[in-house]
């Protein structure tokens, strides 16, 4: 057990020992850190938008919206009949 507490304790004094003793190294570690996460924020924002733009225009060319009349009428209707439910149904899940 204590030579497990020793090894430990040689093994962070010898890999903090360059980070404590230099302002440099600190400095330079850090920004490069930061960098990095700039980066790879920027190429997460840089898919998301050609991701929504490819969505966009996808759906302009070849999704055809068909409007026929307002869509809280649709929802809160209730169908009479197992015909209507069907064709609500049919409807609502874009099948024909």
């Amino acid at each position: 057990m204590k030579n497990k507490i020793r090894n430990t304790f040689f093994t962070f004094i010898f890999l903090t020992a360059n980070a404590g003793l230099c302002e440099q190294t600190r400095s330079a570690v850090m920004q490069t850190g930061v960098i990095k996460f700039a980066l790879a924020m920027g190429g997460v924002v840089l898919s998301s938008l050609i991701i929504f733009l490819g969505l966009l225009i996808y759906n302009k060319i070849f999704i055809k919206h068909h409007i026929s009349g307002s869509p809280v009428e649709d929802i809160l209707k209730t169908p009479k009949t197992t015909e209507e439910a069907i064709k609500f149904f049919i409807h609502k899940n874009k099948i024909t």
